[in-house]
């Protein structure tokens, strides 16, 4: 176990605080290996380990004058929720990947006119996306196409998580108005 000397945190924290990009690379020094070694032990690749690690920094600078407590904790409490946003997406990508390639497999089965028509219904998902307005677009594509969760789409959008479900709703109610088929699909996979 890492010993840590929190007043040496506590003052490196304030000096993040205050824009230092030498205290950062400091603390980057200081807690990288520590953190590596854990990411490493709980994901077994390399790469990916360092991919987390390095997305916690990124949100220690960028969340760098809302920690109250210090510097290792709150690295440590960040990388803990990145490796679980991780193994929640490759859980979701997994499941999706799945019912994809069983749909994938009964396209196969089926004949020419039931491939043309799953592609015409895809080209009907497509254009009624293309409806939406843009911020609800935006997020329906963002929770549906590239599998984020409500509370990702509204961190990187910068909104509520109560407005990514409104969009949501508001996108789904406007296809199933629009096309019933369209709607399962979008809702069932």
């Amino acid at each position: 176990m890492v010993e840590i000397d929190l007043n040496f945190d506590v003052r490196l924290l304030g000096l993040i605080q205050k824009d230092s990009v030498e205290a950062f690379k400091l603390a980057y020094n200081q807690y990288a290996p520590g953190l590596l070694r854990y990411a490493l032990k709980k994901i077994g690749d390399k790469e990916i380990a360092e991919d987390i690690v390095q997305n916690t920094y990124v949100e220690l600078w960028e969340k760098r004058f809302e920690i109250k407590s210090n510097i290792s904790g709150f690295l440590f409490q960040s990388l803990k929720f990145q490796i679980f946003n991780y193994y929640r997406s490759e859980k979701v990508r997994d499941k999706y990947l799945l019912h994809l390639s069983v749909f994938l497999d009964e396209i196969n089965k089926v004949t020419p006119h039931k491939y043309l028509e799953a592609k015409e219904l895809f080209l009907e998902i497509e254009a009624l996306t293309k409806q939406l307005p843009k911020q609800c677009r935006k997020v329906f594509v963002m929770s549906r196409f590239e599998v984020k969760s409500n509370d990702e789409i509204a961190e990187e959008l910068e909104i509520s998580k109560r407005t990514v479900e409104n969009y949501i709703t508001q996108a789904l109610a406007f296809i199933r108005k629009k096309n019933h088929s369209a709607y399962i699909v979008l809702t069932t996979f």
